[in-house]
This record gives structure tokens, sequence and C-alpha cells, in this order.
């Protein structure tokens, strides 16, 4: 049986077509696994937490990534169940990887990355949550993130000359510019100011204030204006949260205007987790006239597919030559 398996490896979350959870684990046989996910693979036990990692930008420098692939693939292969009882003790299937890098480090790390996958030929068995699982990754597949992502609301984005990419992740907003839908690298950077740098500046404030630090999911949810968070905590408190979001979401506009993105005159497209949560504050400050926010997590996993498609001669091609 073959599966052909999309996955977004991003600094602050994986992300497959249906699934997206945090890029972190702990290696531990003892951790209480209650609502957790645990792997075990190769006599070792991880399991998922919610914790904030350093940034590789060679993701191939330790075996974090590939163990994320595993819980990935084991997260999307349980939808399969009609498929999963189909198979004997015996069985493996076949994996096709679908990846991606930003535009930045295609290039330079595009082979590793393939390569990390790849080189494990054999037949990988592992458990997931209870559940084995015998695959064989038959092939890898890399595209560049941000550019896969826009190609999902391509209908929208052909008809404009010049078009401005911005990916706000967890750590980085990874930033390109699309000239008639082809990437332009010589406009094509990085800047360390994704979500987690508004975190960490919160929490800086909080204590210089002698408070305490403020957890993300509360952040994020005084943020998105929930209203269960907001009924919870003080007005200083969320005063506080919104006013550093604005600052954040002016300097990160700024910043991207210093790298020579016309962010008056051009088209810009925001997506990723951190254009999500900061939508309102990129709205409210207003330095982007031209606005447009791909509100899907998923959107890079869903472009490598589309992507995909097109490598293999879908009528799609001729569209995205064309556009």
């Amino acid at each position: 049986m073959k599966k052909i398996i999309s996955l977004d490896h991003g600094n602050s979350h994986m992300k497959s077509i249906r699934q997206a959870f945090p890029s972190s684990f702990v290696e531990s046989k003892y951790l209480p696994s209650i609502g957790g996910d645990v792997l075990k693979y190769e006599g070792k036990t991880y399991t998922l937490v919610d914790e904030k990692l350093p940034v590789l930008n060679d993701k191939t420098e330790s075996d974090r990534y590939f163990i994320l692939s595993l819980f990935a693939i084991g997260k999307e292969l349980v939808a399969e169940a009609e498929m999963l009882r189909k198979l004997t003790p015996h069985d493996s299937i076949k994996v096709e990887l679908l990846i991606g890098l930003p535009l930045q480090h295609y290039e330079a790390y595009r082979e590793n990355f393939k390569q990390y996958f790849t080189k494990h030929s054999g037949v990988l068995r592992f458990e997931l949550n209870g559940q084995s699982y015998s695959i064989q990754i038959t092939g890898a597949h890399v595209f560049p993130q941000a550019y896969a992502a826009a190609v999902t609301v391509l209908d929208k984005l052909k008809d404009s000359n010049i078009v401005n990419v911005v990916d706000v992740g967890g750590f980085t907003v990874d930033c390109l510019q699309l000239n008639k839908f082809k990437p332009n690298m010589t406009l094509c950077t990085s800047l360390y100011l994704g979500a987690n740098t508004l975190y960490q500046n919160i929490n800086d404030q909080m204590r210089s204030r002698g408070g305490r630090d403020i957890s993300n999911s509360i952040i994020e949810g005084i943020l998105k204006k929930d209203p269960a968070d907001l009924a919870e905590y003080s007005e200083a408190r969320i005063e506080a949260i919104t006013t550093a979001a604005i600052s954040h979401a002016e300097r990160m506009l700024a910043e991207i205007s210093q790298k020579g993105f016309d962010l008056d005159e051009d088209k810009t497209v925001f997506m990723g987790g951190g254009s999500i949560l900061l939508k309102e504050y990129i709205m409210q400050v207003g330095k982007a006239k031209k606005p447009m926010f791909i509100d899907d997590i998923h959107a890079n996993a869903k472009g490598y597919h589309l992507l995909h498609n097109v490598k293999k001669g879908d009528s799609n091609k001729q569209q995205l030559q064309g556009a």
C-alpha cells in the first residue's frame, strides 16, 4: 500500500494536511502520558510537549525532525483506519514524503533534507499511542515554503505583477517577493521576529514590573479575544499584551519595508500561525496597504501537494507557468 504524506516542518509547529502539533518532544519512559502523544521507536520513548526548542536552520543537524516526522506520519495514518485493518503483520506502508524549506535555505539544504529521510530505506517500525506501524520511506520531494502556501490561493494572486509573501512563524518571519508569481531571489529574507519574540517581550515587560511570566496559551487567548480569557484577566494585563502586539506588528512591518519590500503599492500576503494570531494588529498598524491573509495553518502542506501534482504533469502546470 502507498501513501503520499505532506509535512511542513516548522520551528514552532509541525503541520500536515490534517494535523498540527508543537515541534518539541522529550525522551522519557516515565513521563505521564495522559492526554499526550507517545512514540516508541528503536527502544526509545518520546512524548510530545509544548516547549520551545532552539531554531535549527539545518534541520538535519539532529534526529529531532525525523522523530517529529514519525509522530506526524502516525497521526496521518491513524485516519486511514480501513487501510490499516487490511494490513497483515508482514505488510508495510510505502510512504512518499512531500516536505519543504524556507526559500533562502532551499538550495543550500534541499539535498541534505531529502537524504535525511531517504537514507532510512528499510522498513521502519514504530508505535504511536499504542498503534503499531510499519512503513518504508520510498521518496522525499522538497518544495519552497511560503511559495507553496501562496500556490493555494493562486487564483487570487495570478493577476498581480508583484506580490509580497510574509510567512510569520513561531521564530522567524520569512519574506519573499513574487514577480509574475516567480520568486525574486534578490528580495528574499528571514527576520527573527516570529510570535515567540512577542511572547518573550511581553514576559520581559512583566518581569521588569515585578510580575510573573504569562503562559503562551494565555497570551494567545487574549490576542485572539477569547471571551473566557478576556473575562478572566485584568484590564491592565489585557492592555499590556495587546499594546505589545501592536508594537511588535509595527516593528515587523517596518523591518520588512527596510529590506526593500513595498508594502504601500504591492499586494502583501500574510500566512503562518503568527499572522493568524497577529492579523488584527497588523491591520490596525496599517502599514501594509493591500493586505491579504491565508488563515490556514496547513497551507504549506497543502501547497506541497499542489506543486507535487504539477511536477507529475497535472493540468495546473500551465496555470502556474503562466502566472
